[in-house]
């Protein structure tokens, strides 16, 4: 499956990136994918993503194909999809 993942606002920033494509071969919990990315970078794409007690921020918004998830535990992606990170934005 491939797998599309958008990042944006500082974690986009902080990466350089605001796109990168990825291939797995098996269905996998939006979590575990999640958790596979934090580990494949560095602590601070970590730190986005979870906490200190490594649970995921829920400051961090996460839509699949454009719709908002909501339960990250029981999502599974078995399909070829888009993943698009949001995490929280700060301003005045």
């Amino acid at each position: 499956m491939n797998i599309k993942i958008h990042y944006r606002g500082q974690l986009a920033a902080h990466i350089n990136s605001t796109t990168e494509e990825i291939t797995i071969d098996s269905p996998i919990t939006l979590i575990d994918l999640l958790t596979n990315l934090a580990v494949s970078n560095d602590t601070t794409v970590n730190d986005f993503i979870f906490d200190e007690n490594n649970n995921f921020r829920k400051s961090l918004l996460i839509a699949v194909d454009n719709n908002q998830v909501v339960d990250l535990s029981t999502m599974t992606i078995d399909r070829d999809c888009e993943i698009t990170l949001f995490p929280p934005i700060a301003g005045g």
